[in-house]
């Protein structure tokens, strides 16, 4: 037998696999000049270099494989592109990676995405996308990644989902979803981040939830929810994150929340109808950074210590009905004085009863904001306080101070906001206030100071502009 005629089945396979790798080529290089053709303005000219003269491997956002030229990243993150998604992106078949983030891409996202059978990661979120999320998208199976938030998306999370399995983060937070949060969800056994706060999906939180044992991050506020957190949900002892504010959510919190919830570092539940006390158990999360819980309708003495907290930069118990009147019901600020990060400390709106330990003096001397407000509590206004130089804001009126206001606050230089109106403060405005260059306003009035009247709106203004009464 002829040697050629043995060899030139191979040769035709070989020809034959170089044509199809060139058609492949192509097809890749027509679907991304389609997605340019649907960009009515490149501010940074980005995409430039998509021309004739180099292979679109070598276009700017664009990524290849190595053991073939095809397209498996497209990365248009912040170019300040506007315009709208070509469907033809579904025909770049090896594609892995689209991130679109932080432009202005409107339109709908094309159903071809569900033709992505090896797509991991889709990032579109901060643009002006509308319409209905494809459910083609459950095609996508190898999906770890789905980031669609700020955006105009609206309807229901697609039921196919359920498919996901693969799924380790889910971010729809920030559009105008409807039709609850689904159960299916809890069967996204990987899921380790679910963000779908802001929405208006209404309804009660899924028991399922509590089965997502791999979760990290829960963020489901602002969604109009009603109903209980389930208990389950509780014992998720991955949790970094949870975050349910703005809702009408009720019940108590578990008095082993600090145990059952070890990695605990933001704490969001403002704005709700829970009661009850504030666990004890919470002293042993020591990782927390973020607690809010402000405007709800808890009750009784706040007994958390919060020493361990190293890391704590923002405790909000502002107006949840805190306070049981005890003699030592302020101690618990004693233990803030050993978090260092602190930035914003309020307590306004409670119940709180007592004087400021001197200990305030030793706290985080990173304290921008530190309010007090409509509480009953009395005493001198430590002079301590002067050495939070940090601070910018500072609120204590409508309680019941007395004596003078101290001189040592002549220290805080970066006091832009001052209220000590509602005491019963005498004596007189120490002069040190008038070194307060970046002070923009102080309220002082309804206290018994020296030449300020009782009924009268005190507005002071430093920093170069006139002294005046209002």
């Amino acid at each position: 037998m002829n040697t050629h005629s043995l060899y030139f089945p191979y040769m035709l396979l070989f020809f034959i696999t170089l044509l199809q790798v060139a058609a492949f080529e192509e097809g890749d290089r027509a679907a991304l000049q389609a997605f340019k053709s649907m960009i009515s303005h490149d501010p940074q000219g980005i995409l430039n270099s998509w021309n004739d003269s180099r292979h679109f491997c070598e276009w700017e956002g664009i990524t290849c494989g190595r053991r073939h030229r095809r397209v498996t990243a497209l990365n248009m993150r912040s170019k300040a592109l506007r315009g709208s998604l070509s469907p033809y992106i579904g025909n770049l078949s090896f594609l892995r990676e689209i991130n679109l983030e932080n432009n202005t891409i409107q339109g709908e996202i094309p159903r071809e995405f569900g033709r992505l059978l090896r797509l991991e990661a889709l990032f579109l979120s901060n643009n002006s996308l509308a319409g209905k999320i494809p459910a083609n998208l459950s095609y996508c199976s190898r999906l770890t990644v789905l980031a669609l938030p700020y955006n105009k998306l609206v309807g229901r999370i697609p039921f196919e989902f359920v498919s996901l399995y693969k799924l380790k983060r889910l971010a729809l937070h920030r559009n105008s979803l409807t039709g609850g949060i689904p159960p299916f969800l809890g069967n996204l056994s990987s899921l380790e981040l679910l963000s779908l706060g802001a929405n208006s999906f209404g309804g009660n939180i899924p028991d399922s939830l509590g089965q997502l044992k791999e979760l990290e991050a829960l963020g489901i506020g602002g969604n109009n929810l009603s109903g209980t957190i389930p208990h389950s949900i509780y014992n998720l002892s991955f949790v970094e994150i949870f975050s349910v504010p703005q809702n009408q959510l009720h019940g108590s919190l578990p008095t082993s929340l600090g145990l059952t919830f070890p990695n605990l570092k933001y704490f969001q539940i403002d704005q709700n109808f829970f009661s009850g006390s504030i666990p004890t158990s919470l002293s042993n999360a020591s990782k927390l950074e973020v607690f809010q819980i402000g405007k709800n309708n808890f009750s009784g003495k706040l007994s958390v210590n919060f020493g361990s907290m190293k890391n704590l930069s923002f405790l909000n118990l502002y107006s949840s009905n805190l306070g049981s009147g005890e003699s030592d019901e302020m101690g618990f600020m004693n233990s803030l004085a050993n978090c260092s990060k602190l930035r914003v400390l309020r307590l306004g709106g409670n119940q709180f009863r007592g004087a400021l330990p001197h200990s305030i003096a030793n706290m985080s001397n990173q304290l921008q904001i530190l309010a007090l407000s409509d509480n009953q509590l009395y005493g001198s206004i430590p002079s301590g306080i002067g050495n939070l130089v940090d601070l910018y804001l500072l609120e204590m009126e409508e309680n019941q101070f007395t004596r003078a206001i101290p001189k040592e606050l002549g220290k805080l230089l970066k006091l832009q906001g001052l209220d000590f109106s509602g005491n019963h403060l005498s004596g007189e405005i120490p002069s040190t206030l008038g070194n307060l260059s970046s002070l923009f306003q102080i309220f002082l009035n309804n206290n018994n100071l020296s030449g300020v009247g009782s009924g009268e709106a005190i507005i002071i203004f430093f920093g170069g502009l006139e002294f005046f009464k209002k």
